[in-house]
């Protein structure tokens, strides 16, 4: 389930991305071309924003969606011990937020 989680921070954004890893391109459909730039992985780290690409990130309301992967992965002890220690401190806070964020999708 794809949950929104009101007044997100970028360590939010950082926490999804280390573990769902972002990737280049997306399905955006037929027709549609995009270039991707060679430093897409750096743009994303630094909070920018990377069209083309899918990733976490905070929104211009301050939200921040998290996937079902995120959300699976979230929960499980082993995949949070393998972030680094920062990362990990906020993984704490994001699973807080998860717990109040407002489900769009099932």
């Amino acid at each position: 389930m794809t949950k929104k989680v009101s007044s997100a921070v970028q360590g939010d954004a950082d926490v999804c991305n280390a573990l769902s890893l972002p990737t280049q391109g997306c399905h955006a459909g037929a027709g549609i071309h995009v270039v991707i730039p060679a430093d897409w992985q750096a743009r994303i780290a630094a909070g920018q924003d990377v069209p083309g690409c899918s990733y976490a990130h905070i929104e211009s309301d301050g939200s921040l969606f998290v996937d079902a992967i995120v959300n699976t992965m979230i929960a499980v002890p082993a995949n949070i011990n393998a972030l680094s220690a920062p990362l990990q401190a906020k993984a704490a806070a994001l699973q807080a937020k998860l717990s109040i964020a407002i489900i769009i999708s099932s």
